[in-house]
């Protein structure tokens, strides 16, 4: 998806940075109250105005407990490698609905080759 939207920065950090950000969805994402058939987590990329690549992830738990230390990486290293990877990590509650969704902005710019 990151090639269909033409964005122009590193592809392999920005599959990095999905990966981690998905991987810690799952396990810190789904309420073990959570029916089998209802887990969910969703995956949105898209570019903004800049140029930026806007990744999404949103699970179905509303709860991060202190997620500024989680990008710091004194609570695991997910996050903290997400940051070192050159990516803005944030979070926010949807309008509308359950969970939270996890963003990480990586801007455009020259891919090392």
């Amino acid at each position: 998806m990151v090639t269909v939207l033409c964005w122009s920065g590193n592809v392999q950090r920005a599959v990095e940075v999905v990966a981690r950000l998905v991987d810690n969805g799952v396990r810190h994402g789904i309420p073990s109250n959570v029916p089998a058939l209802e887990v969910q987590l969703t995956l949105t990329l898209a570019t903004d105005e800049t140029g930026s690549l806007l990744i999404d992830v949103a699970d179905l738990n509303p709860a991060f407990y202190d997620f500024d230390a989680a990008v710091r990486g004194e609570r695991g290293r997910g996050l903290q490698r997400v940051t070192f990877l050159g990516a803005r990590v944030s979070r926010f509650l949807p309008h509308e609905g359950r969970g939270k969704t996890v963003r990480a902005v990586l801007a455009p710019g020259p891919v090392d080759v």
